[in-house]
Formats: structure tokens, C-alpha cells, sequence
């Protein structure tokens, strides 16, 4: 079924596509390495965290702490205000071009796969009132000089999120970023628990998401030559795109980048279950 594809507000080079379904299929090699039935542990197993000590939340790296830029999370604790979970509540905030939102995470060098079982609500409501109210996963490339040598158009990332998106029913959404540029892609979600996954295997990055009781789903593929050996990975949380697309119209970067947007109207709670780090298997 073709996609419908239609451009996102006013600025060049942004486009959402809105898939009735994933088109894309896992290849027979793709389907070892990114959907094993049992992942074994590895290495990369030492950066798991099953979210049950409030203790583990300072092993994570905060991008607002590690980057220099104001702290966009309005609630983050450990097995604190939900047993055994992470819960994260963003401030109004969004992920898009060069506009960043709360994200925690791990640096990981070479190939990995990451997973996350993850549940987004509103604050009273199953599914989030404000249009893109997501959480989810996130690699993306460092920037150690931080906010003030931080510059405009080099900003590489990939995630993939549930939660909703333009539709006020559960959405899956995908973004790919490169040089700042970013496209979108919305599919149907469902509301409860969602595993997520993120994989790396050279220059590709595949993105797949897991409803409760069915098999893993390619939602997206692509090919990132952009993207350094080193990356961040983790989980991110975003709200209430209503209340700062303002912000991106006019094209203000710097002036979201640099406050808290503290007066907007969030609505958003992710409780991540845990999140498991290995390496791919190779076919």
C-alpha cells in the first residue's frame, strides 16, 4: 500500500511519511542478527539495566549534564515512583532537525543491538492528549564540546518511539536525522507495553518494535554513513509538540535549546521496564 507522504509545516527538507503499516521485511541474514528468539549475553551485557535499585540511575549519563544544555526532564528517578521500572516525564520538548529533548544513555562503540520494553500514557488518559508525546530509544552522535561550541547542521541521530504522534491514537514513530535534516515516519501503534529495539551492523541501522504476544516488526531501515564508531545510547522522552512548534516555525534553535520550556502543557509518563544491551550475532 503506498504511503501518504505531505511535508511538515512550513521548512524545507522535512517530511513525515505516514505508513497504514511497516512496509519493510527483514532479510534472512537480518532476521539472525536483529531478531534472535534469545539473544545471549555478551560484553555489552554489563550495560543492562532492569531498572530495580534507585542506585543504578547514576550510572547513566544525562545529555544535559554531558553536553552543557539546560535539563528538559521534569521527572526521572529509579524503582522510585513505579517498583522496578524507570519512570521519565519530560518537560514540553521535541527531538527534530537541531532542537534536542531529554535523553539518557551509554556510549557504545561498533555494532549492538539495544532493546527496551517500554509503556507510554498520559498524565490521565491511556494515550497521551498532546500531539508528539513519545519514548523510546535513541543513537546518536556525540558532540563533546558541548552547548557553546555547539553548532547549527551536524546533528546525526536515529530513534524509534511509541507513544502518539499527530493521530491522538497510539503511534509508532521513527526519525532519522542527518545534518540536522530529519525525516519522519508514523505507523499504527497499540497502547501497554511495546518493546523497542535499535540495531547497529555497519552502516545500517535497522528499527523494529514488538507488540505484547507477536513477533518482531521491521518499522524502518537505513543506511548511516554519518554516523562515528562511538555513539550515545538510550532512552529518550518527548511532549507536547503543540505548545513549541512555534519554536521551529520561526526557526528560534538557540532560544529552545537554551531554557526550559516549564510553562507548556506536557503530557507524558514512560515507565521502561529495562533495557538490554549485546552485540548482533553474525549470520
Amino acid at each position: 500500500m503506498r504511503a501518504l507522504i505531505l511535508a511538515l509545516f512550513i521548512l524545507p527538507g522535512c517530511i513525515v511519511t505516514r505508513l497504514p503499516a511497516p512496509t519493510a521485511r527483514l532479510a534472512a541474514d537480518e532476521q539472525q542478527f536483529a531478531a534472535p528468539a534469545d539473544p545471549p549475553a555478551d560484553e555489552l551485557a554489563a550495560l543492562d539495566d532492569e531498572f530495580e535499585d534507585p542506585a543504578s540511575l547514576a550510572g547513566w549519563q544525562s545529555f544535559s549534564r554531558a553536553e552543557d544544555w539546560p535539563d528538559q526532564a521534569k521527572q526521572l528517578d529509579v524503582a522510585t515512583t513505579s517498583p522496578g521500572h524507570l519512570t521519565f516525564v519530560p518537560f514540553t520538548s521535541f527531538w527534530l532537525y537541531d532542537y534536542h529533548a531529554p535523553f539518557l544513555f551509554r556510549e557504545v562503540t561498533g555494532d549492538f543491538m539495544v532493546t527496551t520494553r517500554v509503556r507510554v500514557t498520559g498524565a490521565e488518559t491511556e494515550v497521551p492528549r498532546r500531539k508528539y508525546s513519545l519514548a523510546g530509544l535513541m543513537a546518536r552522535a556525540p558532540h563533546p564540546e558541548g552547548s557553546r561550541a555547539w553548532k547549527q547542521g551536524q546533528e546525526h541521530w536515529i530513534f524509534i518511539t511509541t507513544g502518539t504522534g499527530d493521530g491522538d491514537v497510539p503511534q509508532i514513530e521513527t526519525k532519522n536525522t542527518v545534518r540536522s535534516k530529519s525525516r519522519l515516519q508514523l505507523s499504527p501503534g497499540k497502547s501497554g507495553w511495546v518493546e523497542l529495539r535499535l540495531v547497529r551492523r555497519g552502516a545500517t541501522f535497522l528499527l523494529l518494535r514488538r507488540f505484547e504476544g507477536e513477533a518482531w516488526v521491521l518499522a524502518r531501515r537505513e543506511d548511516k554513513p554519518d554516523m562515528p564508531a562511538t555513539l550515545q545510547v538510550g532512552p529518550i522522552a518527548y511532549t507536547d509538540w503543540d505548545s513549541s512548534r512555534s519554536y521551529f516555525v520561526w526557526g528560534r534553535v538557540r532560544a529552545y535549546n537554551r531554557r526550559v520550556l516549564d510553562r507548556g502543557r506536557p503530557d507524558l509518563t514512560a515507565r521502561f521496564d529495562w533495557i538490554r544491551f549485546r552485540r548482533p550475532v553474525a549470520p
